[in-house]
């Protein structure tokens, strides 16, 4: 029988990969600013104080050239800012005109300064236009441009994540983009913000979704979806703002999906409403509460 010594067991123990931090996902929602975008442009301050005052913990923000603006005022109302997204102009240097991008942001090097002076510890790809994915070649090119930038990201201790749509699981050119972003991008490097509302609407179950990319699943979007699209030439019709419900309103199992996430070690969730119901408030309201009767913290 073959006993190890306590030091041997030491070094054993050490040598164990550190497990990820993971949030408690009811206690530390957080909250996508896309949602109240009219909000932050007519009164910021009212609307940060309306997101803290409903319980949310943090916020991804969605327009980098208001940090220097409005981030004391989400500070100032406890709300830490997680994660920033970006449209494609800031990682490719493509269609500058349709994202006019200040001296201060107008390269890979000069965003990651911005994101490190707010401790902005997530970036996220949210958007490519259109004209960016009409072939399965301009994914590839999307694929190295996105693994340069991350690599840039991870000296600062920031991670770049790719946020779907339902574009990416719609086959081109005899394979789906999202297969291909799978293969092509670093699995360090770049890792997925999962919007779990898009991936239904794409026909897939998104808790398989997120099993399935395990460690690679970094962030979720958490929103609801009315009922799935009706299939056309084109695979389904498009979304229109009927179909974004309040989370717990639609067809999505969030049980399913939050278990999930803590199983393969998703570090944040983010609550969003692309377009409100009424009130932008009442929904992002609803959508708390709802998550707070969920059995999975």
């Amino acid at each position: 029988l073959h006993v190890r010594s306590r030091r041997q067991r030491q070094m054993c123990i050490r040598d164990r990969p550190k497990p990820m931090q993971v949030d408690n996902y009811k206690n530390n929602l957080g909250v996508q600013l896309y949602s109240i975008r009219q909000q932050l442009t007519d009164n910021p301050g009212e609307a940060f104080e309306q997101l803290a005052r409903i319980g949310y913990q943090h916020v991804e923000w969605f327009d980098v050239t208001t940090l220097d603006k409005l981030a004391p005022l989400a500070k100032s109302n406890g709300l830490p800012i997680s994660s920033a997204h970006v449209l494609s102009p800031y990682i490719t240097g493509n269609k500058l005109m349709q994202a006019v991008i200040p001296n201060d942001l107008n390269s890979p090097e000069k965003l990651i300064e911005k994101l490190n002076k707010f401790n902005i510890k997530h970036l996220v790809l949210s958007y490519i236009f259109e004209d960016e994915r009409q072939n399965i070649e301009q994914y590839k090119v999307l694929s190295e441009q996105l693994n340069r930038v991350g690599e840039l990201c991870q000296p600062a201790g920031i991670q770049l994540c790719y946020h779907n749509h339902d574009f990416e699981f719609i086959t081109l050119n005899g394979q789906r983009p999202f297969d291909l972003l799978l293969n092509e991008l670093d699995h360090q490097n770049v890792k997925f913000e999962l919007d779990v509302f898009w991936a239904k609407y794409a026909g897939l179950e998104p808790d398989e979704l997120i099993t399935q990319l395990a460690e690679r699943c970094a962030l979720l979007h958490l929103k609801d979806l009315k009922n799935l699209p009706v299939a056309n030439l084109n695979g389904h019709s498009p979304a229109d703002e009927a179909m974004f419900k309040p989370v717990g309103s639609g067809i999505i199992d969030f049980e399913k999906v939050l278990f999930a996430a803590r199983k393969v070690g998703v570090e944040k969730v983010f609550v969003e409403q692309d377009h409100n119901t009424g009130h932008i408030f009442d929904d992002l309201k609803s959508s708390f509460n709802y998550l707070q009767t969920l059995t999975i913290k």
